[in-house]
């Protein structure tokens, strides 16, 4: 039986990566899937916040484009305040990974997500 989060369509390096962190940073909540169109989307990232500030996030956040590189594959996702985060630090903080807003001329339509992370080559 698949693990809430999982499905069958996921491809092979999703579950290690998953694993992996759930190892190294146990008391993070976080959800990340592949979509339909291939990204790995980040569904759902909440650092307890006795632990905001120590760099956890960014531990989990290089795991993950690290991994996301070595896939070659973009990343998705929409930051919310819904978890208690400031909107401008998230903001700031996913710009600092690399991400940027998805509009304009280079704006990504297999995606609804307000932010994009194309893999460095």
């Amino acid at each position: 039986m698949l693990k809430p989060g999982y499905t069958s369509l996921d491809p092979e390096w999703l579950a290690p990566l998953r694993e992996r962190i759930a190892t190294e940073a146990p008391e993070v909540d976080l959800w990340i899937s592949v979509d339909s169109a291939g990204h790995l989307a980040v569904d759902k990232i909440i650092v307890p916040r006795r632990l905001r500030n120590q760099g956890t996030g960014s531990r989990v956040m290089s795991l993950l484009t690290t991994e996301a590189d070595e896939q070659g594959v973009t990343m998705a996702l929409t930051p919310t305040r819904e978890f208690g985060g400031s909107l401008y630090r998230l903001r700031a903080f996913y710009r600092r990974h690399g991400f940027s807003v998805n509009g304009g001329r280079t704006k990504d339509y297999t995606t609804r997500n307000a932010m994009i992370r194309r893999p460095a080559l």
